[in-house]
């Protein structure tokens, strides 16, 4: 996975510079709002009005610069995937060496989604991991059993998503494997018709059966990927409302302010999304895997992302 991030900041220097940019603006203001928001709160609690005006302004403008920079985020993701998209595309239809080695479905697969998959997994959400440490640095900076709570949950989540990974790519190798015997198929049934041949039944018959045998392991790959990730999610949410219990405690004794209620609430949000955002890369890696070998056997490039 190193080596093809390192290939793409070669290839698309600019681009790749301009992505990461934006994406620190956008994870900046995304941790820095819920600050204000929070002090608004206990400013407004400690009848402190004028301040609490000030604030909420200063908290719309910075949520107007999110907004901003999403757009902008948008912009130069999708000109670093277009970039990125052609090259691989080039390297793919340039190689006629190796084409015997793989069927047509695969082939067709290989171009119209594998290199949609590395390209998609090579430049997206590694960013947003940073907000772990961040999130959890705040956690210890003012009590220190939120904090072991919120890192003891996350690693035993963590090692859930890592053990389910095999399976996840077991699934997803049989899910292409099947689609590119649905393609041919596929190809084959558009020839016939075309064609207006004798054998439409029987390779519609056949066409059938390969994709009744795809949706099949669609279904699994998809099915045990949501429900790895909503038990994940699930745990978390019961840890948060446990966390704010224990919170709304340490309010009643004077250790924190009501505010940070607030923002320890909006702070597990960032958990439980970027969580969903793990659950999905451990899949997406699983696929990234799949499809980088699938891309290798045309281009024969040395096999990386094991």
């Amino acid at each position: 996975m190193f080596s093809q991030i390192k290939k793409i900041t070669k290839m698309a220097k600019k681009e790749v510079i301009n992505k990461v940019i934006t994406s620190l603006f956008i994870q900046g203001l995304a941790l820095v709002i819920p600050v204000f928001w929070s002090k608004t709160i206990t400013e407004v609690t400690d009848a402190n009005y004028k301040v609490g005006y000030y604030l909420i302004i200063i908290t719309l403008l910075l949520s107007l610069f999110y907004y901003l920079w999403s757009y902008l985020n948008q912009k130069t993701w999708y000109t670093l995937y277009n970039k990125i998209y052609i090259e691989y595309t080039n390297a793919t239809i340039s190689e006629t060496k190796n084409i015997n080695k793989i069927n047509l479905g695969e082939y067709t697969n290989i171009l119209n989604n594998d290199i949609d998959i590395i390209c998609n997994f090579l430049v997206t959400r590694i960013l947003q991991i940073i907000e772990f440490f961040i999130i959890y640095a705040y956690f210890i900076s003012f009590n220190f059993p939120i904090f072991i709570s919120t890192v003891i949950v996350s690693i035993l989540m963590l090692i859930i998503y890592i053990k389910a990974g095999s399976l996840v790519q077991k699934l997803n190798i049989k899910r292409k494997s099947t689609l590119d015997n649905k393609t041919i198929m596929l190809h084959k049934l558009y020839s016939s018709l075309a064609n207006k041949k004798n054998n439409i039944n029987s390779i519609m018959n056949l066409f059938n059966k390969d994709n009744k045998s795809y949706l099949k392991y669609n279904h699994k790959y998809n099915v045990i990927i949501q429900g790895i990730i909503y038990l994940v999610l699930g745990t978390i949410e019961v840890s948060r409302y446990a966390i704010i219990f224990y919170a709304i405690y340490l309010v009643s004794i004077g250790n924190i302010e009501i505010g940070t209620i607030l923002l320890i609430y909006s702070y597990y949000d960032k958990i439980l999304t970027n969580f969903e955002v793990l659950g999905t890369i451990t899949a997406d890696y699983q696929s990234f895997n799949v499809s980088l070998n699938r891309l290798n056997k045309v281009t024969m490039r040395e096999v990386i992302a094991k």
